[in-house]
């Protein structure tokens, strides 16, 4: 009877301390972010058109599933603008363009020296909000003037890592790999090729 008794009770402090340290997380948790970074262009006209700058703002609420394991839907507003090296440059055309975006974000929390960190991974569908046209200066007669460069959607691969600092703020890297040719073809003015969307940014944010 004793050895049992020990057993039980053994089992009952095990419950109790697990149970205590899963309030160190909540089941739902609110991540306000803004980032900022570089904007890339991979595929024909990637030459021309890089480096780029980009910036967004994001809302995610993150779902635990356990101590370690989450999922996060959420939203995003961004704007890039291409060849920041040139800009306002006479007879430049940049791309430019804003979207915004619905994502979702497999995340794994864990400590490492003593530091809160979360690993991301998951897929983004964007659409543009403004789109870009073509403006040829050196021929305003040009058939492509004022036609859109690229097509209203995108879908893309989005990581990121943010390092967790007191019980709200945050900061880290994100990134978006885009997965689909963005670009419109215009085959009849001999206007066709590839153009891959991506970006990398710092970002800082709060959570709660």
């Amino acid at each position: 009877m004793k050895r049992f008794l020990y057993v039980l009770t053994t089992i009952l402090v095990s419950v109790t301390a697990s149970a205590q340290q899963n309030t160190a997380w909540k089941r739902l948790e609110s991540n306000f972010q803004l980032g900022g970074g570089l904007f890339l262009e991979s595929g024909y006209l990637a030459r021309e058109e890089n480096p780029g700058a980009v910036i967004r703002l994001s809302y995610g609420l993150d779902i635990r599933v356990n101590d370690q394991w989450s999922v996060m839907p959420g939203a995003g507003l961004r704007a890039q603008l291409s060849q920041i090296d040139h800009f306002m440059a006479v007879g430049n055309d940049p791309d430019g363009m804003s979207l915004a975006d619905i994502f979702v974000t497999a995340r794994y929390h864990f400590d490492s020296d003593g530091t809160r960190m979360v690993v991301g991974l998951g897929p983004a569908l964007s659409f543009m909000t403004s789109a870009d046209t073509y403006y040829v200066d050196a021929d305003p007669s040009d058939p492509l003037n004022g036609k859109e460069k690229f097509k209203r959607y995108d879908i893309g691969l989005q990581p990121s890592i943010t390092f967790l600092r007191g019980k709200h703020f945050q900061w880290g890297f994100e990134g978006s790999i885009g997965l689909l040719n963005a670009m419109r073809q215009y085959p009849e003015y001999n206007r066709t090729g590839s153009v891959h969307l991506h970006y990398l940014a710092v970002t800082c944010g709060w959570h709660f």
